[in-house]
């Protein structure tokens, strides 16, 4: 049940929902509908529909540099974020301009702080549309993480005793949590190098369960978390709301959930690279060479590839379908969160002239529905998870999974409620691990 605002503090309060969006939304138009009150003809007649025009030519055109020429971001941005987008535009550039109509400090200095509180109504606005930040305390910690040295959170090394999954059952059945196995999981700050790829990669996360905190340790199954674009790691850990999820299901299961690998396929937010090997990195080959390497040298895992999966949300939720199909040596399950029907950049020509030289061959040499119609995976477990409301990519997801169905793959389609925003992405976690629990035999399957 939903906290009223008396009763939680301000950091705990809804960003996203009930009365704080609302309040500040109503605070904004008020903001706007003072600084559009000028006593002076040329206002009204000149600065106002200038300043109006350029916020509607100057978002239009950026949106229609970005979807023909520039392709920065390979999704569309939807009508409803763009109008915010200028509403703070509009609401910034009237506070600067009524500044000129003025010679009162005191009223320019209103004018500014009214100019920012439209743009913080467009930004809560946006943030509605997103869900990236459902409360203060998600902002406030994404500036302020800490990292738990690695070696400290798992208990002194990586050659703990180990207690293992049985033939034919699971780790659960035969799990005992020691006396001194904490309660929590911990998150660690990691540099995973691009020892053979070369791909400068930002810095990596870490999450290990309770289970894996001690000793003898349980020999858990791994998942190698891809953020969207423009993201990275860290993404999995704010808005994502990682390890309160992971926790959340270890209490559940006596401390064991997977070790969580947030990793990086960017290197900045807007390269888009599409996870793999071009001239924007070689990211395939650190996916699929220096990420395992590093986890298998660093961590004490299953090693088996029915014990790994990739996942992933919107460009993620692709990577995770291309590690699983070039692969599948690798990675026997995967989790595909509102991804794509095939690796793009906005656009398939573009992709293909962008990346692999205008070469087809190459383009569907790396494309999972090409793959996967020349292919069988009789032994690839994999999850699509998708917003009812998803009108871009839930036809996408459903193509994907019919072609890994086809393909012989053990695959399950999953809708939640919403559209292409962690109000899906966050939830889907949860679910993703209920899930993977089962097809690894951490859990039954009836357990998660």
């Amino acid at each position: 049940m939903r906290q009223p605002l008396a009763m939680s503090g301000p950091m705990d309060w809804p960003l996203t929902n009930g009365a704080v969006p609302w309040i500040v939304l109503v605070i904004g138009l008020l903001s706007l509908g003072w600084l559009l009150v000028v006593r002076q003809r040329s206002w009204w007649t000149l600065t106002v529909p200038l300043i109006a025009l350029g916020t509607a030519v100057a978002v239009f055109v950026v949106q229609y540099l970005e979807d023909n020429s520039w392709r920065l971001i390979a999704d569309e941005l939807p009508i409803g974020v763009l109008v915010w987008i200028g509403v703070g535009v509009f609401g910034v550039a009237l506070a600067v301009a009524r500044c000129f109509y003025t010679p009162h400090w005191r009223i320019r200095l209103a004018a500014l702080l009214a100019g920012l509180l439209v743009l913080l109504a467009a930004c809560s606005q946006v943030n509605v549309f997103y869900d990236q930040y459902p409360r203060l305390r998600t902002l406030v910690t994404a500036l302020t993480r800490e990292s738990t040295d690695l070696r400290t959170a798992s208990g002194g090394g990586k050659e703990n005793t180990t207690v293992r999954t049985p033939v034919g059952g699971t780790l659960e059945s035969v799990w005992k949590p020691p006396a001194d196995m904490p309660g929590k999981g911990s998150l660690s700050k990691v540099r995973i190098p691009g020892t053979v790829s070369g791909f400068d990669a930002r810095d990596a996360w870490v999450y290990l369960p309770p289970a894996y905190r001690t000793n003898p340790r349980a020999l858990l199954p791994v998942i190698v978390l891809m953020p969207g674009q423009p993201g990275s790691p860290q993404d999995w850990l704010d808005s994502g709301q990682l390890a309160e999820t992971m926790d959340a299901y270890a209490a559940e299961h006596h401390g064991l959930a997977p070790v969580a690998v947030s990793v990086d396929t960017l290197h900045s937010p807007l390269n888009n690279t599409i996870c793999v090997d071009s001239e924007r990195g070689k990211v395939h080959t650190y996916l699929t060479q220096d990420v395992p390497a590093w986890i298998r040298a660093n961590l004490q895992v299953a090693a088996a590839p029915g014990s790994w999966a990739a996942g992933g949300y919107s460009l993620g939720g692709t990577c995770s379908l291309q590690l699983a199909v070039t692969a599948p040596e690798l990675f026997g399950s995967f989790v595909d969160i509102s991804g794509q029907r095939e690796p793009t950049l906005g656009g398939h020509q573009h992709t293909v002239d962008e990346l692999f030289g205008g070469s087809s061959a190459a383009y569907d040499a790396i494309s999972p529905l090409k793959i996967m119609r020349k292919k069988s995976f009789p032994g690839t477990n994999g999850l699509f998870i998708v917003g009812s409301s998803d009108g871009t990519y839930r036809p996408q997801q459903r193509d994907a999974y019919a072609a890994a169905r086809k393909a012989g793959m053990n695959v399950t389609y999953k809708e939640l409620p919403g559209g292409h925003s962690w109000a899906v992405w966050r939830p889907a976690l949860g679910v993703g691990l209920a899930w993977l629990g089962g097809v690894t035999h951490l859990t039954s399957p009836s357990s998660g």
